[in-house]
């Protein structure tokens, strides 16, 4: 049996991201979409512990998220999920034909759920996907690092972060090592008993398609979306490839 690619208890997911600050931050640009193209309903692919659903789902009148974890999808629906508008459903990009789902103004797959496919053959598959579940002037926005060389490199330890959960401290690192067609990602979780001893130690390892940006761009020009855009990590000025450490693709298929 294939091993599933990132699976990290959701609990320890969200000790990670700090998601008051993150959506506050994201707020302006995902209600310049939602406004300007009048959005009615919205997917989330790979929507984790559904934090975008329930963000999404204050301003548009249907958010449906899909993540290929059980476990994930019963934390969100249970923890985080509060509006009546949403809908959680397992899946990934290869059941989006199979799901009863129909067609969106907005889809989004945030976080590294596009590389995490693993393969370029796969990532073709899923933008091809993601583009017949669009509407006719749909919008489908990506964020994933950037893949050059030299950044993943000089970024190859992000900063430690240690939070309390229940007793325990957890100390959280995420590690990268470049490879030219998948790049390895390390999440490691040392957990320290209230006396400050290491209580335990996890190492979770999976591999992200190394989605250069020029890659990037001739496999959505082949799958048929006719207008990309590329921005930084702050979703307004364009994507620089020598400075940002991630980016944000803006997609339409017309």
């Amino acid at each position: 049996m294939e091993e599933k690619n990132f699976l990290i208890k959701p609990e320890i997911y969200d000790l990670q991201v700090d998601w008051k600050k993150r959506l506050e931050k994201e707020k302006r640009f995902f209600l310049k979409i939602i406004r300007e193209k009048e959005i009615e309903r919205a997917l989330d692919i790979g929507c984790g512990t559904g934090h975008h659903v329930e963000f999404l789902a204050g301003y548009i009148p249907e958010v449906i998220g899909i993540d290929p974890s059980d476990v994930s999808i019963d934390y969100a629906g249970k923890k985080i999920i509060k509006s009546k508008n949403t809908h959680l459903l397992k899946g990934e990009f290869k059941d989006l034909n199979n799901l009863d789902i129909g067609k969106f103004d907005l889809i989004i797959s945030l976080g590294n759920t596009l590389p995490l496919a693993k393969t370029r053959r796969k990532i073709k598959s899923a933008l091809k996907h993601m583009k017949k579940k669009l509407n006719k002037d749909g919008i489908l926005v990506l964020q994933f690092l950037n893949f050059r060389k030299k950044m993943i490199e000089d970024n190859n330890y992000y900063k430690p972060k240690s939070v309390k959960y229940g007793k325990d401290i957890y100390i959280l690192l995420k590690h990268f090592e470049y490879g030219r067609v998948q790049t390895r990602f390390d999440f490691l979780t040392t957990v320290l008993n209230r006396n400050g001893e290491v209580k335990n130690f996890f190492k979770k390892t999976s591999f992200l398609c190394t989605l250069r940006k020029n890659l990037f761009l001739k496999m959505a020009n082949n799958a048929g979306y006719k207008k990309i855009k590329l921005f930084g990590p702050s979703g307004y000025k364009e994507f620089n490839e020598k400075k940002d450490i991630s980016l944000i693709a803006l997609l339409q298929k017309n």
